[in-house]
């Protein structure tokens, strides 16, 4: 079978994953589609629980965000993920990707199976500095782009997770948090957690 670099401008081609626009996350091989990288393409019939490691790997790593836990989780699994099969065409030079992809019939020799991820409507916020929130004192990494106390506009205030405070933290006051912190704060959280 055709791999990429040897197929002519609307040649169709079997992906490996190593095509441009790739990454491996959580060891698949899956490529952000459309404009704004709102959906996600990943090669194989994946299940639920590599869905979700699929998706929270490209947020951390490529876009530097976590995936906040919300019904919107649930939504992308039941009506956001289509697994289908695919074929790859790789594009005219006058395209500005590479390679598409369309649906194909199952049997047809340059199918492949494949998993769609509409991401889009994911509620994200940015990894941040570790910094201590100043009304529970517990260490904090996220920041929301959003409007909020001490500053007019939009900004990029610390979010905590524990008891949802926003603040913006002084450029110059930020101090690193050490491991013992660190240590102390997860401590402090494993006696917050009830078992059933």
């Amino acid at each position: 079978m055709t791999i990429f670099t040897d197929a002519a401008p609307d040649e169709l081609f079997v992906l490996s994953g190593t095509e441009p626009g790739f990454d491996r996350l959580h060891g698949i091989p899956a490529a952000a589609l459309g404009e704004e990288g709102d959906r996600l393409l990943a090669l194989s019939h994946l299940t639920d629980r590599t869905v979700l490691a699929v998706t929270s790997a490209y947020h951390r790593r490529v876009l530097g965000e976590l995936i906040m836990p919300t019904n919107e989780l649930a939504d992308m699994l039941t009506i956001g993920t289509r697994r289908t099969h695919i074929q790859a065409v790789r594009a005219g030079r006058d395209d500005d990707c590479p390679w598409y992809v369309d649906d194909a019939d199952p049997d047809a020799p340059t199918a492949q199976p494949a998993t769609f991820i509409a991401i889009e409507w994911l509620e994200r916020e940015d990894i941040a500095i570790p910094s201590r929130c100043p009304a529970c004192t517990r260490i904090s990494r996220s920041t929301r782009f959003t409007k909020g106390p001490d500053h007019t506009g939009w900004s990029h205030y610390h979010h905590c997770r524990h008891c949802t405070h926003l603040w913006l933290p002084p450029v110059t006051a930020l101090h690193p948090i050490t491991d013992q912190d660190a240590a102390h704060q997860r401590r402090a959280d494993l006696a917050t957690v009830k078992i059933r």
